[in-house]
């Protein structure tokens, strides 16, 4: 599970890490960091519809976001099927996982987008090497 404290240390010490590039690699990484940051406010929204795992697909855990999207679907076919304990387990099972995620959106996009921000650091040191 995320820990706030570490997530946070992570942020300031890539700040940190950034303020220190000249200003054209600056440039760049904040150039394309634009085009691939997430928002915290659309993840929670996502999350808050419980439906599909459609925060995860926004943060491109495919893997994740097609697991809950299965599970969800199997719950419905399940209900409509007439396997209404079946279809209720499985649609009340992904809410009860995923509510977590619904009230640590801000943490969960923060490290994201820290990962999100080594991988571009990552990606000009070695363009320099």
């Amino acid at each position: 599970m995320l820990n706030r404290q570490q997530v946070e240390q992570h942020s300031e010490q890539l700040r940190q890490t950034i303020r220190q590039l000249d200003d054209a690699k600056r440039k760049v990484f904040y150039t394309h960091l634009r085009q691939q940051v997430r928002d915290p406010d659309t993840y929670a929204s996502c999350n808050f519809l419980f439906i599909a795992g459609l925060h995860h697909f926004y943060l491109k855990r495919y893997a994740r976001g097609s697991f809950n999207l299965a599970v969800f679907l199997i719950g419905i076919g399940a209900f409509i099927g007439g396997f209404f304990g079946l279809g209720l387990f499985a649609i009340i099972g992904i809410c009860v996982i995923e509510l977590p995620a619904l009230f640590r959106s801000q943490l969960i996009v923060e490290d994201y987008n820290n990962q999100l921000s080594e991988q571009l650091l990552d990606d000009l040191t070695k363009h320099d090497a």
